[in-house]
Order: structure tokens, then C-alpha cells, then sequence
């Protein structure tokens, strides 16, 4: 069910399905440890981050959330069908691993 999804795209949906309602600082954090020190890094991760979120956006497994004061999306949660696609990519790792 996850086929097509980059390893970063699984991660995101495992991780959101697990906490529920994550920040982009939060994904930034768990994906690239270390990344925000350094400020090229930063950009690159974000820059990367970004375009998997959009990707998961379009194709209706995420759901954004905005500050309604500044319009940023500030948040992620999980759609139906990102929900059902995150189970099957934590069962598929649950039993190779």
C-alpha cells in the first residue's frame, strides 16, 4: 500500500500515525538530528521536507494545519487514507524487521 512513498514519505506517515499531530520543527528534528545547527543543512532538509510533505498533501494523506494569525502551516495530521497506508507500512516493517 505504501509503494511509491520515499523512505522519508514512510517515515513522515509512521511517525505522524504514532503521535498524531506533528510540527514541521518536529519532523525536521527526527528526520535530520543535527541539521538544524548548521544553517546549509537546514535549508536542505527543509527544502526536502517541504517537497515530501506536498508530495503526501497531493496525493490526500496529510492534512495541514495553519496558525490562524500568520497562515503558516504549522502542523500535520493524518487524512483516512494516510492512516491506512501508515498501518501498512508499520505492519510491512513490523514483519521484515
Amino acid at each position: 500500500m505504501g509503494r511509491g512513498l520515499s523512505i522519508i514519505q514512510k517515515r513522515i506517515l509512521s511517525f505522524v500515525w504514532k503521535e498524531k499531530f506533528v510540527t514541521s520543527q518536529d519532523l525536521l528534528i527526527l528526520l535530520w538530528p543535527g541539521a538544524v545547527v548548521d544553517k546549509g543543512r537546514y535549508a536542505a532538509a527543509h527544502s526536502a521536507l517541504s517537497r515530501s510533505l506536498s508530495r503526501l498533501w497531493w496525493r490526500g494523506l496529510i492534512e495541514y494545519w495553519q496558525d490562524k494569525l500568520s497562515r503558516y502551516r504549522t502542523a500535520i495530521t493524518l487524512t483516512k487514507e494516510g492512516g491506512a497506508v501508515a498501518e501498512s507500512i508499520i505492519s510491512e516493517e513490523s514483519e521484515s524487521g
